[in-house]
């Protein structure tokens, strides 16, 4: 029986240099940038880095599903992002932050590049395309972050989780053949009520309406949205 063969390393590092957002890059600071950065595999629940550490590398996720997450000192206040493959992370405190403002912990098996903080900013400091590149790029992030801050701010929680569930399958669902959306990777209801600051009982029972209805199915930890046009009117 034939196995389906993983990507060797040098098939990811490959992939990443041929990143649209590296496309602006000359042969020259391509070699460079291929030159200073490591590749690394990360088993589930690992930490990359906590928030306060010093922000000494840059990383791309390669494969696997990331959570970024910081709170306040009395915990009343969440922030949770998530981070798919082909994504730069961190992308704020660009050439200015000294410590990271969030923790990065591995949600699933990892594959991540990492090049060194100081290196990589001189690189894309140095190319004024790459750099407009870089920052159209923010631009849309900061549009995904306002989505997420509608989200803390709405009253219902079965809203919220509503909201969550549309962001999760903008951001970081895959579309399928059929129009359909379907996110890759196994998350809990348990992850759906952390993200949407809400009781695991209440994201269950928001997932079983939608099943009921037709709009979701959810089997085995996958979401698989079968009416993404349902979810739309929350990313509005």
């Amino acid at each position: 029986m034939n196995r389906k063969r993983s990507k060797s390393s040098d098939a990811y590092i490959e992939e990443f240099l041929n990143d649209s957002l590296l496309a602006k890059l000359t042969p020259d600071e391509k070699q460079s940038l291929k030159e200073h950065l490591f590749f690394r595999s990360y088993i589930k629940g690992q930490i990359l880095f906590d928030e306060g550490d010093a922000r000494s590398r840059v990383y791309f996720l390669c494969d696997g599903l990331i959570r970024l997450e910081n709170s306040d000192q009395t915990a009343s206040y969440s922030y949770i992002d998530y981070v798919s493959p082909h994504k730069f992370f961190p992308y704020g405190g660009l050439f200015s932050d000294k410590y990271y403002r969030y923790s990065a912990f591995a949600l699933t098996s990892i594959k991540v590049i990492y090049i060194p903080t100081a290196f990589f900013e001189e690189l894309i400091k140095g190319n004024k395309d790459t750099l407009v590149t870089m920052y159209t790029h923010l631009s849309d992030v900061l549009s995904y972050h306002e989505l997420r801050i509608r989200n803390t701010t709405t009253s219902s929680a079965s809203d919220r989780v509503m909201q969550a569930l549309a962001i999760w399958g903008k951001d970081i669902g895959v579309k399928q053949e059929d129009g359909s959306i379907k996110i890759p990777y196994k998350l809990t209801v348990t992850e759906l009520g952390l993200m949407s600051g809400t009781t695991r009982e209440t994201a269950g029972n928001v997932i079983k309406s939608l099943k009921e209805e037709g709009h979701l199915e959810y089997s085995g930890k996958i979401l698989h949205f079968i009416d993404p046009d349902y979810f739309s009117i929350y990313l509005d």
